[in-house]
């Protein structure tokens, strides 16, 4: 519990790192690059294979049709100016644009065999998305835009959308007034005084003259009339209340009824200025034209310049974006250990001894790494002095009696803990000391292959026979290094590890051998380890580089504190020194070496 509950703390305290943001992005920088140059180069071919538009525009004025039906007053039922109607000038953006206008322009200007297209239909549906018309903001003045790869053709289409604009508003009001002058004239010479008329859903009517005039908006809205009916219907009321005091004759009745009768007269004269008001209005319909063009479309000569430098550099900078927050969130997730500061990050409290270089080209196999780590040439190798300073380290890391004994082992298999046990033995042998190696691996025993010795006697023949010490350890071709194989696969190996002749043969070896490394199976899921690990009290755990999860080493952690067993420290395999972050020590620590080497024989430069 107060294990984790320091690393909780670590975690709260923990301030962020910018420079390491900054090494991810300089660690994957090759990466970002390569995709920046894919997505610059895909950007750069969509940009330049957009074709050139040309764009222009024809102008034109309308005139606000005027209703038969409205009042002269010059404002329609809400108080606002005919002339300034939004409704009435957005109605006439869309009929500019609507499929009657198009298939005119189709039509005239021969688009569907200009488009190879078989049908009308589908020359209105490319044309649509070329053309677009816009209000100049507080005016009665239209824009018709059209945009095409043709320069002849943007300024065709704008002009004729306008002229088959002209001729349709035209046309449609001349209907219009040839319509209600008619209405007007079979209703006064109807004798009995009824017209049959359509309504708008094609079905016939019948209608008084009267009623047919009461309905006109005109008549309805006048204020004069209004004014008028309302006095009609107060003198109305006001006859009925003197006709209980005084007959029809009297002089005052006489007076209101002389008052209505002029007031009913007013009326008609109104109304039938009203009407003659509309007659004229319809017929100056002939005269006047309800919209006009105030500048034709010129044809374009430079085309509309396409942004693809705009394009390309946003493709660059998405691209840049989203290559950082793949690899921040990859990064993120990643719980594996990759160098020393990511223990420190990951808040993975354990004494760290020391990175072990990842063996590249011919020495990648593990009995080639073993070849060429106590070859001649490798005394001098990254490798070597990786093992060396581990060696410092780990004699630095408890008291010298307590190191008599050493076991290595590691949380998951294939972390080369074998291998850095016979490394280590090998560089504690060479450095003078008698050194047993023991191959406690009896599941998956590798010492022997890497010594190249037999496997027919060894540790288990010991620990489940009477075999004497000496009759399991052999020779290898390092000097002071003697090694005892696993022999035969055991089918219970945690019980004979456990056993008593265990225990005397750590015993016997402690007398006779300067140092003992017992090369022990994986800890997850095998409790070979951890018996072990209670006979000797200490043992330092080795962890692959980018396999390991942080998580998994401190659930290792936590068991062996509960089983009694203490780590010394933890060793970093298979670290990739060329592109793994170092900062202070390390960073000295993993150049300074190959470069003071590459200048042997060089006084002034060491």
């Amino acid at each position: 519990m107060a294990k984790e509950t320091d690393y909780l703390a670590y975690e709260e305290e923990k301030p962020i790192d910018y420079k390491y943001y900054f090494f991810l992005f300089r660690k994957n920088f090759y990466v970002i690059f390569t995709f920046f140059v894919i997505a610059v180069t895909l950007a750069s071919i969509y940009a330049f294979k957009i074709p050139d538009t040309y764009a222009t525009y024809s102008q034109i004025i309308v005139e606000n049709a005027d209703n038969p039906f409205a009042d002269g007053s010059g404002y329609n039922e809400r108080g606002r100016p005919q002339d300034m109607s939004m409704e009435f000038f957005k109605t006439q953006e869309q009929i500019m644009m609507g499929r009657a206008i198009l298939g005119e322009v189709v039509d005239a200007l021969s688009l569907d065999k200009y488009f190879e297209v078989k049908s009308k239909e589908r020359a209105v549906d490319r044309i649509q998305a070329m053309i677009s018309v816009s209000q100049i903001p507080r005016s009665r003045i239209f824009n018709i835009n059209a945009k095409t790869p043709d320069s002849k053709l943007s300024a065709s289409l704008a002009n004729e959308i306008a002229r088959a604009y002209i001729r349709k508003s035209f046309k449609d009001g001349l209907y219009y007034s040839q319509e209600i002058l008619t209405w007007l004239e079979q209703a006064e010479q109807s004798k009995t005084g009824k017209i049959t008329v359509a309504d708008p859903f094609g079905k016939a009517r019948e209608v008084s003259y009267q009623d047919l005039i009461d309905t006109l908006p005109a008549v309805q809205s006048s204020e004069t009339l209004r004014s008028l009916r309302e006095k009609e219907s107060e003198m109305v009321a006001e006859i009925q209340s003197l006709g209980l005091q005084f007959r029809d004759k009297h002089p005052v009745m006489i007076k209101a009824k002389a008052n209505l009768k002029f007031i009913q007269d007013s009326l008609q004269s109104e109304v039938s200025s009203i009407i003659k008001g509309l007659k004229v209005k319809a017929r100056g319909k002939y005269k006047s034209d309800p919209a006009r063009i105030l500048e034709e479309a010129r044809v374009p000569t430079q085309p509309v310049t396409v942004a693809r430098k705009k394009i390309i550099l946003l493709a660059a900078l998405l691209e840049i974006f989203l290559s950082c927050l793949i690899i921040f969130l990859i990064d993120h997730f990643d719980d594996t250990i990759h160098s020393m500061e990511d223990l420190q990050r990951k808040g993975i409290l354990l004494p760290f001894l020391g990175p072990v270089p990842m063996l590249k080209g011919k020495a990648r196999s593990h009995e080639s790494a073993m070849l060429y780590a106590t070859s001649a040439d490798a005394g001098k190798s990254e490798l070597a002095e990786a093992f060396r300073y581990l060696r410092v380290a780990i004699n630095f890391s408890a008291p010298p009696e307590a190191l008599k004994n050493l076991m290595l082992t590691s949380c998951v298999p294939h972390e080369g803990k074998s291998f850095v046990s016979q490394n280590i033995a090998m560089s504690l042998a060479r450095d003078g000391n008698r050194t047993l190696l023991i191959d406690c691996d009896l599941r998956r025993p590798t010492v022997h292959r890497a010594f190249r010795l037999d496997n027919d006697a060894g540790l288990t023949n010991y620990l489940t026979g009477n075999l004497d010490l000496e009759a399991v350890v052999k020779e290898t071709f390092v000097e002071n290094l003697f090694v005892i194989p696993s022999g035969p696969v055991s089918p219970n190996p945690a019980e004979i590890l456990g056993s008593e002749r265990m225990v005397k043969l750590l015993e016997l070896a402690r007398q006779k051998y300067d140092r003992i490394i017992v090369d022990c199976p994986p800890l997850t899921g095998i409790g070979d380890g951890f018996v072990v690990g209670g006979l000797i009290g200490h043992t330092i755990l080795v962890v692959a580089a980018g396999k390991t999860p942080a998580e998994l080493i401190r659930h290792t952690q936590a068991h062996l504190d509960k089983a009694g067993v203490k780590i010394l420290g933890m060793i970093l395999n298979m670290m990739d020194v060329d592109k793994e972050r170092h900062t202070g020590y390390t960073k000295y620590y993993y150049h300074t070496y190959t470069r003071y080497y590459n200048r042997e024989g060089d006084p002034e430069k060491t």
